[in-house]
C-alpha cells in the first residue's frame, strides 16, 4: 500500500518537507510511518482539510481548537482474520481502542450478512480488493465503512494492510440526525424491494430483545405471529407495489426469547433513488395499551351479560315472591310464602355471584403462598356444611402462589357444583390400580353407602385437580359447562362453573374438564391416577421454576 508524503511545511523548519522517509527517524519500523500518515490531512478525506502550519493548526485541526473526527483507518490484517496491528483513528471510527482491536477476529465486528465477501477478500479468494460492509461500533450498532485490501502481504506484519473508510454517511444521511435512531425508543426498520431487512435502528434490542443487525437479510414477516400473518403479509406487499400506501396496522410480533408483543407500525415507501430501501417501518410497543383495551373489551362484556342478568333472571323470582304474597293474603296460606322464600334465597345466591363475577378480571387483591390442602379444607366447610353424606378426600398436597380468596371460591364453587349435579356412584378413584385413594394423612375414610359422595382433590404434575365419584356430566354438555349461564338444573344459576374458568383464568391459569378418555392423570410422584367415574375439573399451572416468581405458580 503506498503512502502520500506530506506537502505542508513543519512548525520547527523553514523548507519544505520531502517524502515520508525525510521525517521519520532512520529506525521508525513500517507500523509508526502507517500510523503517522494515517492522520495526516491528506488521508484524512472529507472530514479534514491541509493543516496550515503557518497559522499554528496541526494535523487538520481547525483554527477554533475544535476537532475533526477522521473517517478512515489503518489495519494489518491476517489471512484468518486478526487484526496484528490498528491505526490511531480507529477508536473515532468504531469507538473501539486499539489495544482492543489488536489480537482480535476482524470478521467477529463484520456484520454476519457481510462476512464472506471480507474473508474473501483477505484471503486472496476472490479478485475484488474493495469490499463495502457493515462493522460493529462499541455502542453496538453498525456502520458502513469501504475497505480496500492490499494484494500482496506486507512483511513487516504478516498480513495484508487494510484501508477502512466510513462511508455511511454518503449511503444513508448525515451523521448527526444518527442520534435520533440511536437513542429513540421507536423502532426504525428498513427493508428492500424484496421484503428482506437491510437496517434496524439500535432500539431493536429494547423492544424486541435481538441484537442489532440479528434480522438483517431475514423477511419479518417470519416473526409475525401466525394468526397475524395473512393480514400482515397483505398488508406489506400492498406498500411495496404501491409507493403512496402507507398502512398503520397492530399485530403480534416474536421476541429473541420467544414472548409475543403487540407492534404497531407505520409503513411508507422510500424515494425511487434511495440508496438504502424501498421501505421505511416505523414501531412501537402497545403491548401495555392493547392489555387495557382488552381489560375494558372484558368489562363492558361483564357489564352487558350483568345487563341481561338483571333484566330477566332477578325478574322472575322477583316475580314468584309478588304471587306468593298475594296468593298468600287471598288464601290465608303459609306454603305460597314458602315458594317465595326459596325466590328470595335464589336472588340471594345470584347477587352473591354477580358480585363475584364483577371482581374478576382485575387482578389478584392479595397474592400470598398457602398449602393447597388448607384452603379445600376451608373451602368444604362453607360448601358442604351439614352434608354428612359427602366427604372430601386430599390425596395430594401442593405450595400455591395466588390470591387465597379468590382460590377458595373457585374450590366452593367446584364442591357445590359436585354435591348439587352428582348422584353418587359405587366407582372409586385407583392409583396405579390399587382400590385405595391415597391421602395426606389428615383425612379420614370416604363416606360409604349408595348415598355417599366422595370429592378429591390432588396435587398433579400439571396443577391440581377436583372429581367426583358421581353421575359424571352429559357428553352433550361437556362443552357448555363454563359458558354463563349454563346450567342442567331448574334452580340453578348457570354461574358457578363460570366463576371458576374466570378466577383460574385472572391468575393466569386454564381450567379444562377431563374424562375417562383422556387417560389417567399424572401425579407428581410419578404414580398414575384413574379419573373417578364423576366429573373432573384439572386446573393447569407453571411450577415456580417455569414462571416469574412474581406470577402465580403451583409447585407440587
Amino acid at each position: 500500500m503506498t503512502l502520500r508524503p506530506s506537502d505542508t511545511s513543519a512548525p520547527d523548519r523553514g523548507g519544505d518537507e520531502g517524502d515520508a522517509s525525510a521525517t521519520d527517524p532512520p529506525e521508525t519500523d513500517d507500523a509508526e510511518r502507517a500510523a503517522r500518515a494515517e492522520t495526516r490531512p491528506e488521508t484524512v478525506g472529507t472530514c479534514g482539510a491541509p493543516a496550515d502550519r503557518e497559522s499554528g493548526t496541526r494535523d487538520g485541526a481547525p483554527p477554533d481548537g475544535g476537532s475533526v473526527e477522521a473517517d478512515r483507518f489503518l489495519l494489518a490484517v491476517a489471512v484468518d482474520g486478526e487484526v496484528l496491528f490498528a491505526g490511531p483513528s480507529a477508536t473515532d471510527v468504531v469507538g473501539v481502542e486499539r489495544d482492543a482491536l489488536v489480537g482480535s477476529d476482524l470478521l467477529d465486528r463484520v456484520h454476519p450478512s457481510d462476512r464472506d465477501p471480507v474473508a474473501d477478500a483477505l484471503s486472496a479468494v476472490t479478485a475484488n480488493r474493495t469490499v463495502t460492509h457493515r462493522i460493529r461500533r462499541a455502542s453496538g450498532g453498525y456502520a458502513w465503512v469501504e475497505s480496500i485490501v492490499d494484494e500482496e502481504l506486507a512483511p513487516e506484519f504478516g498480513g495484508r494492510i487494510v484501508t477502512v473508510r466510513r462511508v455511511d454517511v454518503d449511503r444513508t444521511f448525515p451523521e448527526r440526525y444518527r442520534a435520533f435512531l440511536e437513542y429513540g425508543s421507536d423502532l426504525v426498520t428498513v427493508v428492500d424491494g424484496d421484503g428482506l431487512v437491510v437496517y434496524e435502528s439500535p432500539s431493536v434490542e429494547e423492544v424486541l430483545g435481538y441484537e442489532q443487525g440479528a434480522t438483517v437479510g431475514r423477511s419479518p414477516l417470519g416473526y409475525v405471529h401466525p394468526d397475524d400473518r395473512e393480514r400482515v403479509t397483505e398488508r406489506f406487499y400492498r406498500a411495496l407495489d404501491e409507493p403512496n400506501a402507507a398502512p398503520t396496522l397492530e399485530y403480534r410480533y416474536r421476541t429473541a426469547d420467544g414472548d409475543w408483543v403487540w407492534l404497531e407500525s407505520r409503513t411508507r415507501s422510500l424515494p425511487a433513488d434511495s440508496p438504502v430501501g424501498e421501505l421505511l417501518v416505523n414501531s412501537r410497543d402497545v403491548t401495555e395499551r392493547k392489555a387495557r383495551e382488552r381489560r375494558l373489551t372484558d368489562r363492558n362484556e361483564r357489564l352487558d351479560r350483568f345487563a341481561s342478568i338483571v333484566s330477566h333472571d332477578l325478574r322472575n323470582p322477583l316475580s314468584v315472591i309478588r304471587g306468593s304474597i298475594e296468593m298468600a293474603r287471598l288464601r290465608g296460606e303459609t306454603e305460597p310464602l314458602e315458594r317465595g322464600e326459596r325466590a328470595v334465597e335464589r336472588i340471594d345466591q345470584l347477587v352473591s355471584e354477580l358480585l363475584t363475577l364483577a371482581r374478576q378480571g382485575t387482578g389478584m387483591d392479595e397474592p400470598t403462598e398457602f398449602a393447597l390442602a388448607s384452603v379445600a379444607r376451608d373451602a368444604w366447610e362453607t360448601a358442604a356444611e351439614g352434608d354428612e353424606r359427602a366427604e372430601l378426600v386430599v390425596a395430594g398436597d401442593a405450595q400455591v402462589y395466588g390470591d387465597r380468596g379468590r382460590m377458595r371460591q373457585a374450590l366452593e364453587n367446584l364442591f357445590r357444583n359436585a354435591r348439587e349435579h352428582a348422584t353418587p356412584g359405587a366407582a372409586e378413584a385407583a392409583v396405579d390400580g390399587c382400590e385405595d385413594v391415597p391421602t395426606d394423612g389428615d383425612e379420614e375414610a370416604p363416606a360409604s353407602g349408595d348415598d355417599a359422595l366422595t370429592v378429591l382433590v390432588t396435587a398433579t404434575d400439571e396443577g391440581f385437580l377436583v372429581a367426583d365419584d358421581g353421575a359424571g356430566i352429559d357428553p352433550e354438555d361437556r362443552g357448555s359447562v363454563f359458558e354463563s349461564g349454563f346450567t342442567t338444573r331448574a334452580d340453578g344459576t348457570g354461574y358457578g362453573l363460570d366463576i371458576v374458568r374466570e378466577i383460574v383464568e385472572s391468575h393466569g391459569w386454564t381450567v379444562e374438564l377431563r374424562c375417562d378418555a383422556d387417560g389417567p392423570v399424572g401425579l407428581p410422584d410419578g404414580r398414575r391416577l384413574r379419573i373417578p367415574e364423576g366429573a373432573c375439573f384439572e386446573v393447569c399451572a407453571p411450577d415456580p421454576a417455569d414462571t416469574d416468581p412474581e406470577e402465580p405458580w403451583i409447585d407440587r
